[in-house]
């Protein structure tokens, strides 16, 4: 599952003209999000955050893509068998995120939190 979205937002984000017309799109539709985030395994907060944002613009991420014509790479987000695991990894990952977050803390066990 990771995989799959972050190769959506590599194609989105990867061709400058292709990450400008999605950016241009989203504006165009007045969405709450300006942009889709790039996902590095160096930051341990940011697939939650990617997954969280690729939820949020699923519509707009799918429109856009047909209008360009590309309907294969938003697969994923119309397959509602891959969409329900997607949507719980989402959920699992900010809960994740949370916790994480929330250790950060000084003197901070996970028995009090």
């Amino acid at each position: 599952m990771l995989h799959a979205v972050v190769k959506l937002v590599n194609t989105i984000r990867s061709r400058g003209l292709t990450h400008r017309q999605f950016r241009d799109f989203l504006q165009s539709v007045q969405s709450e999000y300006s942009d889709v985030l790039y996902y590095t395994k160096v930051r341990w907060l940011s697939a939650g955050c990617v997954f969280e944002r690729v939820g949020r613009l699923k519509d707009d991420i799918v429109s856009f893509f047909h209008d360009k014509q590309c309907s294969a790479e938003c697969e994923m987000l119309e397959d509602t068998e891959r969409l329900s695991d997607f949507a719980f990894f989402t959920d699992l990952l900010c809960r994740m995120n949370n916790l994480k977050v929330k250790m950060q803390g000084e003197n901070q066990f996970i028995d009090d939190i």
